[in-house]
């Protein structure tokens, strides 16, 4: 087996393939969405998915590293049982999965209420890197977003100024047919 025997029942091996499914599953959807050529209502919902899967995937990231890690994040109330135990895993305090996945969010989002604190670096760096990928997911798709909508509308409007000169017949092709029939 590739898993370690020691890591077997403490969900690291569960949380890195997640965090390689979700992280491959918006990679595709980004790509996909830079392929659309017009802003229609499932570019929007892709668009809110991305950002939904860039919060999973950095809650994911912060859980594996609780796991790694247990005194990664301040203000995480362990049961007596998981402090004295040496498998500090998500999967034994589910609770705990949820508050960081929340702190992700928090972090995602740049709302920053406080309630669970980095304290080591590489909980502070992946804190940081949520906090600065959020706004500029953020920002660079809705530039794209915005500049497909724009592009789209004036290009309808340029078809729809120059569709009535198309259709209408010169006074030459009018009495050209007027001859011949």
């Amino acid at each position: 087996m590739l898993t370690p025997s020691h890591w077997t029942y403490s969900g690291i091996p569960l949380i890195w393939s997640w965090i390689v499914f979700v992280s491959w599953s918006l990679i595709r959807l980004v790509k996909q969405l830079s392929r659309e050529h017009q802003v229609s209502e499932m570019v929007l919902m892709g668009a809110a998915a991305g950002y939904l899967l860039l919060g999973i995937s950095a809650g994911l990231v912060m859980n594996a590293l609780y796991t790694f890690e247990p005194n990664s994040f301040a203000l995480l109330d362990l049961p007596s049982q998981a402090i004295t135990s040496n498998n500090h895993s998500v999967l034994n305090t589910p609770h705990k999965f949820a508050e960081i996945n929340y702190f992700a969010f928090v972090c995602l989002t740049t709302v920053g209420f406080g309630g669970i604190k980095p304290i080591l670096p590489a909980a502070r760096m992946v804190s940081v890197t949520t906090s600065i990928v959020g706004p500029l997911y953020l920002t660079l798709m809705m530039g794209a977003l915005i500049s497909r909508f724009s592009s789209n509308s004036s290009s309808e409007r340029i078809n729809k100024e120059s569709a009535p000169k198309d259709t209408q017949t010169s006074d030459h092709e009018v009495t050209t047919n007027k001859k011949d029939g």
